[in-house]
């Protein structure tokens, strides 16, 4: 298990491909560039975020596909979490060599790149954006078996941005046992 911690964003400051855990920017890989193609339209999906695992040499980034009919399950090919150094590609998803994609962005339309900040934590159920701990689940437990949760954001707290996880909803992060593969599933109230 992951300590718990609670997650809070603030603007960035600095360079927004530095190698710290944010919400927006670049990616700043680690390894080559693995970019995931949406199985939806076979475009590049949108990046997200990135974020270290606390006390292991693990870095998650986080995309979704955001344009049309988007969907929700962990190994839909709309929705991936990507391991570095030394991940591997998940075998329901497709990626480039692409440095650079689609990134996320406020309502306005300008990038958006928030520093994450994480304190330890007691997490209770009210908890919304956290990191370990446990998930807290607006509807049943959908946790792939034997994996380790990793976090969960709430997409209503996103800082104005064009990330929707359903009405209300929020997203959960998994890592495998071998941390070499992740999923990214949400679920709407």
């Amino acid at each position: 298990m992951i300590p718990a911690h609670t997650l809070d964003f603030a603007p960035a400051s600095g360079d927004e491909r530095s190698r710290l855990s944010r919400l927006g920017g670049e990616p700043a890989w680690l390894d080559a560039p693995q970019w995931p193609l949406s199985s939806g339209d076979g475009k590049p999906m949108t990046f997200l975020a990135r974020f270290h695992v606390p006390g292991e040499s693990v870095t998650a980034y986080l995309f979704m596909d955001l344009r049309g009919t988007r969907s929700w399950l962990s190994e839909g090919g709309q929705n991936a979490l990507l391991l570095q150094p030394s991940g591997r590609i998940p075998p329901f998803l497709t990626t480039t060599p692409l440095t650079a994609g689609p990134v996320l962005r406020d309502a306005a339309g300008r990038a958006v790149c928030h520093e994450a900040r994480l304190t330890p934590s007691t997490l209770d159920a009210s908890s919304t954006h956290h990191m370990g701990g446990h998930p807290n689940w607006l509807q049943g437990d959908e946790a792939p078996k034997g994996w380790t949760f990793l976090l969960q954001l709430d997409s209503t707290q996103l800082h104005d941005t064009a990330v929707s996880f359903g009405d209300a909803g929020i997203g959960y992060a998994f890592i495998s046992p071998d941390r070499r593969e992740g999923r990214f599933l949400w679920q709407s109230g």
